[in-house]
């Protein structure tokens, strides 16, 4: 019940691009897991960041097994050349040490303190498929019903029906600061970056456990559409 984020340092000119890092990614799927290609859901997600000469790509895996057969095959990444884009040398491949690279376990999700708020930095354009076109706004049901299906479909729990409900039916946003970047993918869209603090008025202690834990989760699942892009990085921030 492992969850995982790697993250690889690179060195190069440029920053990986979305398409070339999920070229690169898919391939060492095709070598380890190709099953995974057939999968609903994907049991990962992808970021990149950094500045010149000082980028970094980012794996994160939902299942243990998908980690048991990728994590080696990225280890063994360091000191190569790899094609993200443009081309970059590994300099390390680290589980931690970095702000995105971390180990839980799906248990661990919900052994935290539990809150009435829940504050998400979304570090990369995040946006949701919606009556077939992209939707930029990060509301309340769409970020929480994206994180339930990810954490339904790979983790051991099930949402309680009253607890999915309040979840989905009475969060509401208390705080609300960004803006919209464009977002390069087979069309061309936009994704909010920025800061929100959901609140989820009356909860009982049950409901506010899943709503951080649905915080802690998202900084390994992503939130929205295309995180196999890059897009939808986030996480938890005190709030």
């Amino acid at each position: 019940m492992v969850l995982a984020a790697l993250v690889l340092v690179l060195e190069g000119e440029g920053l990986p691009e979305p398409l070339g890092l999920r070229g690169f990614f898919y391939g060492l799927l095709r070598e380890v897991a190709p099953e995974v290609h057939d999968q609903g859901e994907n049991p990962f997600a992808l970021g990149f960041g950094g500045r010149e000469g000082a980028a970094w790509a980012r794996v994160s895996l939902l299942v243990e097994g998908l980690y048991a057969r990728l994590a080696p095959r990225l280890y063994a990444l360091e000191g190569e050349e790899v094609r993200l884009g443009p081309p970059f040398r590994v300099r390390a491949v680290l589980q931690e040490g970095h702000p995105w690279a971390g180990v839980s376990t799906y248990p661990r999700l919900f052994q935290g303190p539990p809150s009435r708020d829940l504050a998400l930095r979304f570090a990369s354009p995040t946006f949701f498929r919606r009556k077939g076109v992209h939707y930029p706004v990060p509301e309340p049901r769409l970020v929480l019903e994206s994180l339930l299906r990810r954490l339904e479909a790979f983790g051991p729990l099930k949402a309680p029906e009253g607890v999915r409900e309040a979840l989905l039916e009475r969060t509401t946003v208390r705080s609300l600061e960004g803006r919209t970047l464009p977002a390069r993918t087979e069309v061309d869209t936009a994704g909010f970056v920025g800061r929100v603090v959901y609140h989820l008025p009356r909860a009982t202690e049950e409901e506010a456990l899943w709503l951080s834990a649905l915080g802690r989760f998202a900084f390994y699942s992503g939130v929205g559409a295309k995180t196999s892009l890059g897009y939808g990085r986030a996480r938890a921030e005190s709030a």
